[in-house]
């Protein structure tokens, strides 16, 4: 008896099945929001390399998590009812996208330092009773992290309650070799992986990645902003530091909703209960501000709809500090308008990222908009990591988001929005500095570079 099918009927299987496939991805595409640029992306790729693009579709081509979040439906809970609005029209657009109003009486200060941002995370560590919460992108062991998780194992052992969640990606080396974790695990730190990317790789979606960077103490103290734990970004020794980055420091009520944001990514990554402690009111400064989550788990891109608000809105200037900008059309189109109501943009932008597709990616983006009057200038030093936006000084972005497709619509983000001016001025004043040690960007003259820019815009989508 023949076990094998004839070739023939094999290859008519094959196709048949290959067919239904990519009948299943354009059926995808047709239920999913996607903008137009992204679909013609996928699209092309589709017909051009199916064997290739189906795959990858099924693999990287998920954005939102609507399932998997029905029990577990992001949704902050405001602070308290009487929580005074800003009066701001951003956060009144992120108000009806169901993020809280933006809470007054915090205390916002930042760190711009490796050393400093050292020195911030051992006084914290070492000040913590009660609870140590960690959200991380990216952990590396080196000389920097040794002591900080040593710190971490002491306070385990004296009672406090530590929990560690980090992305598998950007943490693959320890979650591939999880040894060095061991110690800490029989101390009684919790650990665990975002997305675990062996198990079940079909249903943990690769390109869904938790970019959130939240440090919480005693549940009141919120270190947040670009910096992952690793020499490159923090280090007592800032000649070691890879990055320029910004570390913010958040105390008062706003620290209660980023203490919500690191329970649903536990509960989810643990496939646990979520836990929504009550909220603690404080007041310790007269920073107002308005925490606001971005990503798969969030019903929609109520921060993306913010920032083109505020690009809309805005009526002096506008300044962007970000390692990537490769945005999609939506962004490019309404910085145009702004630029063509005599509104200042200033983009800031590193000399040579950390990521090659991306500065590729960016060339055609940033022609453009240097065509029409923006002033783009390349930060020289460190590479900058650090993400920001300022809008005519009344309000501001400072967070985890960075300005490509990724940041804005793949990964799981988070950020602050501030509408207190004294705030908006220390980030006003950090970002001149960087200003100062900026070029400006020279457009590609070659036709060659030029055809590569534009090769890539068309790719950005996918990026």
């Amino acid at each position: 008896m023949n076990l094998f099918l004839p070739e023939a009927l094999s290859d008519i299987i094959f196709t048949i099945g290959a067919e239904l496939l990519i009948v299943l991805a354009f059926l995808h595409m047709l239920s999913s929001r996607r903008s137009p640029s992204s679909m013609i992306a996928w699209t092309l790729a589709i017909f051009l390399v199916p064997y290739a693009a189906v795959p990858f579709y099924f693999l990287f081509g998920h954005r939102k998590l609507v399932k998997r979040y029905q029990k577990l439906r992001f949704q902050l809970k405001p602070v308290d009812d009487t929580a005074p609005l800003c009066d701001h029209p951003v956060e009144k657009l992120l108000y009806a996208n169901e993020i809280p109003p933006a809470t007054p009486g915090n205390r916002f200060t930042i760190c711009t330092r490796p050393d400093e941002a050292y020195e911030t995370f051992i006084r914290q560590i070492d000040r913590a009773a009660e609870s140590i919460d960690i959200c991380v992108y990216e952990m590396i062991l080196d000389e920097t992290t040794r002591p900080l998780l040593e710190a971490l194992k002491k306070k385990a052992e004296k009672g406090v309650r530590v929990r560690l969640l980090l992305d598998s990606i950007g943490s693959a080396r320890l979650y591939l070799f999880s040894r060095p974790l061991t110690s800490l695990k029989e101390a009684g730190v919790e650990i665990a992986f975002f997305m675990p990317f062996l198990h079940l790789p079909l249903r943990n979606f690769i390109n869904l990645r938790n970019h959130r960077k939240i440090y919480i103490f005693d549940k009141t103290t919120v270190l947040t902003g670009g910096m992952n734990l690793s020499e490159a970004y923090l280090s007592p020794d800032p000649r070691k530091a890879r990055y320029t980055d910004l570390l913010c420091r958040i105390e008062g009520k706003a620290a209660h909703y980023y203490l919500q944001i690191f329970e649903m990514d536990w509960a989810f990554a643990t496939r646990g209960e979520v836990f929504l402690p009550e909220p603690v009111s404080i007041a310790a400064g007269s920073a107002c501000l308005q925490v606001a989550p971005s990503g798969p788990d969030t019903p929609s891109d109520g921060v993306v709809e913010a920032l083109l608000n505020a690009i809309c809105n805005a009526t002096r200037s506008i300044r962007i500090f970000t390692p990537y900008f490769v945005p999609n059309e939506e962004f490019v189109r309404a910085l145009t308008i702004a630029l063509h109501r005599g509104v200042e943009l200033t983009i800031v932008t590193p000399e040579r990222s950390d990521h090659i597709v991306s500065d590729l990616g960016r060339g055609s983006y940033l022609r453009e908009l240097a065509s029409k009057g923006a002033e783009i200038l390349l930060y020289r030093g460190r590479v900058l990591h650090a993400k920001a936006m300022i809008f005519d000084n009344d309000c501001a972005v400072v967070g985890t988001i960075n300005f490509d497709n990724r940041s804005l619509f793949y990964n799981f983000e988070v950020v602050s929005f501030l509408y207190s001016r004294k705030d908006i001025g220390i980030l006003a004043d950090w970002g001149e500095k960087l200003i100062h040690k900026s070029v400006r960007y020279t457009p590609a003259e070659k036709p060659f570079q030029i055809r590569i820019e534009n090769f890539m815009r068309m790719l950005s989508p996918l990026v």
